[in-house]
């Protein structure tokens, strides 16, 4: 595998978190879809499981620093 491959899917891996699913009913991996706001200790984002396509919004606590 090429670096450049490599580097790529380190970072797809990186945006997944692993999240309970309302629809699989099951912890799967959700991939970080699009940030929807950033607030001042946390950011809004779109999350959809990877294995049935369901979307959803999370709120992540933003840690400093």
């Amino acid at each position: 595998m090429r670096d450049d491959e490599l580097l790529f899917l380190q970072e797809q891996l990186e945006a997944t978190e692993l999240l309970a699913c309302a629809t699989c009913r099951q912890e799967t991996l959700h991939a970080h879809v699009e940030v929807l706001e950033r607030y001042a200790q946390a950011t809004e984002l779109l999350m959809e499981c990877t294995a049935c396509g369901t979307r959803r919004l999370w709120l992540q606590q933003d840690i400093p620093n």
